[in-house]
């Protein structure tokens, strides 16, 4: 609700900017009455209104135009978010068969393994092995240095 606030309360300032600056434009075209009413020296409320009517159209114009603007933008922006749902998800579904894969991939490895007792001899045969050849490359070593 904030945010459309200040979105509007930037729309007014906008469009008041733009009444300034065609006002501004076309000084040169204006009555003296509308003139001196510019520069604030008449206080008639009647010739204020006139005034004021003579400014909408064009403001109304101005107004229709940067409608039209803005709700072209929506429309891209619209299409560029429909786009974008669609590609994440693509990637949502891209990255859920990867994750089945590996989860695969790495269910089979754990399978293939041996379990048990298997494991802990297989360590201390390991174990043994790494043992024995650096045994062997010690004494190759003493065998290089002699």
């Amino acid at each position: 609700m904030a945010t459309e606030i200040d979105f509007l309360r930037d729309q007014d300032e906008r469009l008041n900017e733009t009444l300034r600056w065609y006002q501004m434009e076309n000084f040169s075209k204006y009555s003296s009455v509308q003139k001196a009413l510019f520069k604030g020296d008449g206080d008639d409320t009647l010739e204020n209104s006139v005034i004021n009517q003579s400014f909408l159209a064009p403001l109304i114009t101005e107004y229709d135009k940067h409608l039209e603007e803005l709700s072209g933008q929506l429309q891209y922006y619209k299409k560029q978010m429909g786009e974008m749902k669609l590609q994440l998800e693509n990637v949502i579904k891209e990255n859920e068969r990867l994750h089945s894969e590996l989860k695969n991939a790495v269910e089979k490895q754990l399978e293939s393994l041996p379990f048990g007792t298997e494991i802990e001899n297989d360590i201390c045969a390991d174990d043994e092995t790494v043992r024995n050849l650096q045994e062997q490359l010690q004494q190759a070593n003493q065998v290089s240095d002699i």
